[in-house]
């Protein structure tokens, strides 16, 4: 028995209503791009003037010798950045200890990746190696050796995890130094 609506669609009639969905999808969203286009010409016709972009040439002719930082602000202009101008003020001994503690808490980052990287390591081989003792009720679970299972993928996937962990919090030390060779901080200050 074939259903009646197998057989009153045939191929051909078939791939002209896939062909007519596609057209009308596509159809649609030239509409929304249209709509899309409208909005955007009307934001910038509301821009009485529009901003002009700061370079760093230009903040050494207002401040003097001195650099201020510049930030893009959410309309894509360049700005000068209020923290930056704080900075700058401050003494170099209070610099000096703030360039310090972020380096520190990298570091300690870092060896807290580690620790738990290698504890996550030993119990993932230790779990591996069928050492852990079993207990009356486990010895007698037909679930044990699935649910063995189960705990090593979930070892196994933590340890991928805090690998990555580890990995993102040296590439977060890296970035800090390259961070701070770019700003001119002697390399002292972060050790």
């Amino acid at each position: 028995m074939s259903s009646p609506l197998r057989s009153s669609l045939r191929p051909l009639d078939l791939g002209v209503l896939v062909l007519f969905v596609c057209l009308l999808s596509s159809v649609l969203q030239a509409d929304d791009l249209a709509a899309l286009a409208r909005k955007e010409k009307e934001r910038r016709a509301k821009i009485a003037k529009p901003a002009k972009v700061l370079t760093q040439g230009d903040a050494k002719e207002t401040t003097g010798s001195v650099t201020v930082p510049l930030a893009i602000s959410s309309e894509g202009t360049a700005t000068s950045s209020r923290e930056g101008e704080s900075r700058e003020a401050e003494s170099p001994e209070v610099r000096k200890s703030a360039w310090k503690a972020r380096a520190d808490h990298a570091r300690a980052e870092v060896a807290a990746a580690e620790e738990k990287l290698v504890a996550l390591e030993r119990e993932f081989a230790t779990f591996q190696a069928d050492l852990a003792p079993l207990s009356a009720a486990e010895a007698q679970d037909p679930m044990r050796l699935q649910n063995r299972a189960t705990r090593l993928e979930e070892l196994k996937k933590a340890v991928l995890t805090q690998k990555a962990a580890f990995a993102e919090a040296k590439k977060a030390i890296s970035t800090l130094e390259d961070e701070a060779r770019k700003k001119g901080v002697p390399p002292g200050w972060l050790r």
